[in-house]
C-alpha cells in the first residue's frame, strides 16, 4: 500500500511508506539517503536537503527540474479519459491497448504526439452512446506509442514512467502493487517551498513567497499506467474516502479527483465525512457542499455529516464502513485530515496494525503533523516527533 502525507488544508505530500512485509518496495536513492544519513531529517527544518551544498541536493535539482517538465506535459492533458472499466473486453485481452492509450503519462517529447485509430473508434463510440464520457469531444490529440512489451505489462509500465520523464535523476521510488511514485523526502510536500520567490509586497503574502508551494500537489506522481495493468479489473468498485476537509478545502480534493478520472479512474463511490455542515457556526450546509462540486461528482457523494469517531468497530468509523461494505478486489483511495490529533492518530495506527484495512486500502494520504520550522506557522506549537518520524 502506499501511504502519502497531506498537510494543511488538503495539502498533499508525499510519504510513500510501503508495507515490506506486504509487498516489493525500493526507495529511490535519495529517499534512502535520508533514511541512512540521520542529519538530513533529524533536524527541526524540513528544507536542509534542498539548502546546504552536497551532491544531494544536486542530484535533486535535476530530479525537481524533470518533475517541473513532467508536470507541464500532465498539465496537457486536460480531458477525462473514459473509465478505463468500460474499455476493457469481457476476457480483458485488450488490457495492454486501454492502458497505453489512456492510462500511461503524456509523452515527454510532443513530436510522439500522433492520432489513433483506437481512440477514434472509442471516441465515437463512447462519447455518442455514454453521457459520462462525453469529455472526450475536448481531446485534440492521441498519443501513440511503441512498447516494447517482451517483458510483459508491467516492464512496459515501469519503463514509461521513469525512462519518460525520470530518466536522468532516476529519482523515482517504486512499489510492485503501485508502481512508481515520488520519493519521500523533508518537507514533506512540493520542494519549492523550500526555495521560495522574492516577496516584493509587505507584509510578505501567501502565495508571494513560500505560501504558494505549501498547498501545491504538482509533485505528487501516481503511475495510473501500471495501475491500470496491475490493479485495476473490468468488475471492481472504485471508492475514495475522504475524512474531513471537503467543505474547508474542496478545491483540493477535487483537483485529486479529477486527476485520477483524466487517467480513466472513475470513481462509483465519494464518502465524504464532514460534520462542517451540521455547524452552525462555519456558515456551511449541505447546498453549499454539492453547489461547490462538479457535477460528475454530485452522484457518487455520500456526504456523512457527523462527526468521525476512532472508535474501533464503531458505526462512525470509515473503517467499519470499508471492512463491511469493500473487498480487497476494490480500488479505494483513503485521504485522513481531520485536524483533530487525537482522531488522526488512533485512524492511522488502526490502518498501520490491520492487516485487512491494509489489503482494501490501495492509497492513502494522510496528514502527520511534525515539528518543522517551516510549518510552524500554518501548524503552530505540538509535541510531535520530526520528519524522521514520517519518513
Amino acid at each position: 500500500m502506499r501511504f502519502v502525507s497531506i498537510i494543511s488544508y488538503w495539502i498533499l505530500v508525499v510519504v510513500g511508506v510501503s508495507f515490506a512485509e506486504e509487498e516489493d518496495y525500493t526507495p529511490a536513492r535519495a529517499e534512502q539517503h535520508v533514511i541512512d544519513i540521520k542529519n538530513h531529517n533529524d533536524n527541526r527544518s524540513g528544507c536542509l536537503i534542498w539548502n546546504e551544498k552536497s551532491q544531494l541536493r544536486d542530484d535533486l535539482a535535476v530530479w525537481k527540474r524533470e518533475l517541473h517538465h513532467y508536470n507541464e506535459q500532465l498539465k496537457k492533458k486536460y480531458y477525462f479519459a473514459p473509465d478505463l472499466r468500460t474499455l476493457l473486453d469481457d476476457d480483458e485481452n485488450n488490457r495492454e491497448q486501454v492502458c497505453r492509450e489512456f492510462a500511461d503519462p503524456p509523452p515527454a517529447a510532443a513530436t510522439t504526439h500522433v492520432q489513433s485509430s483506437t481512440y477514434n473508434m472509442l471516441l465515437s463510440e463512447f462519447s455518442s452512446s455514454d453521457p459520462k464520457t462525453v469529455e472526450l469531444k475536448k481531446m485534440k490529440s492521441m498519443r501513440g506509442r511503441n512498447l516494447d512489451t517482451r517483458h510483459g505489462g508491467t516492464q512496459s509500465s515501469r519503463a514509461n514512467l521513469m525512462k519518460e520523464y525520470f530518466h536522468e535523476s532516476q529519482q523515482l521510488s517504486y512499489s510492485s502493487k503501485q508502481g512508481y511514485m515520488e520519493p519521500l523526502l523533508p518537507p514533506l510536500r512540493h520542494p519549492d517551498m523550500c526555495t521560495p520567490t522574492v516577496c516584493t509586497s509587505k507584509p510578505c503574502l501567501p502565495g508571494s513567497s513560500r505560501g504558494n508551494h505549501v498547498s501545491d500537489l504538482d509533485y505528487l506522481i501516481e503511475d495510473f499506467g501500471h495501475i491500470c495493468r496491475n490493479v485495476l479489473h473490468k468488475k471492481m468498485r472504485t471508492v475514495f474516502v475522504d475524512m474531513g476537509a471537503l467543505t474547508y478545502h474542496v478545491e483540493e480534493t477535487i483537483q485529486t479527483i479529477e486527476k485520477y478520472r483524466r487517467f480513466g479512474i472513475h470513481f462509483d463511490h465519494i464518502y465524504s465525512y464532514d460534520n462542517a455542515a451540521n455547524n452552525n457556526d462555519d456558515n456551511t450546509n449541505v447546498q453549499d457542499v454539492y453547489g461547490n462540486i462538479p457535477a460528475h461528482m454530485r452522484m457518487p457523494l455520500h456526504l456523512i455529516n457527523i462527526p468521525i469517531s476512532a472508535e474501533e468497530d464503531h458505526d462512525g468509523n470509515p473503517w467499519t464502513m470499508l471492512m463491511e461494505n469493500f473487498e480487497p478486489d476494490d480500488f479505494i483511495v483513503v485521504k485522513l485530515d481531520i485536524d483533530t490529533r487525537s482522531v488522526d492518530m488512533p485512524l492511522f495506527r488502526q490502518l498501520l496494525e490491520n492487516p485487512k484495512l491494509q489489503e482494501l486500502v490501495n492509497v492513502f494520504y494522510f496528514e502527520h503533523r511534525v515539528q518543522m520550522d517551516e510549518m510552524q506557522s500554518y501548524w503552530g506549537q505540538h509535541s510531535s516527533g520530526l520528519t524522521n518520524g514520517t519518513i
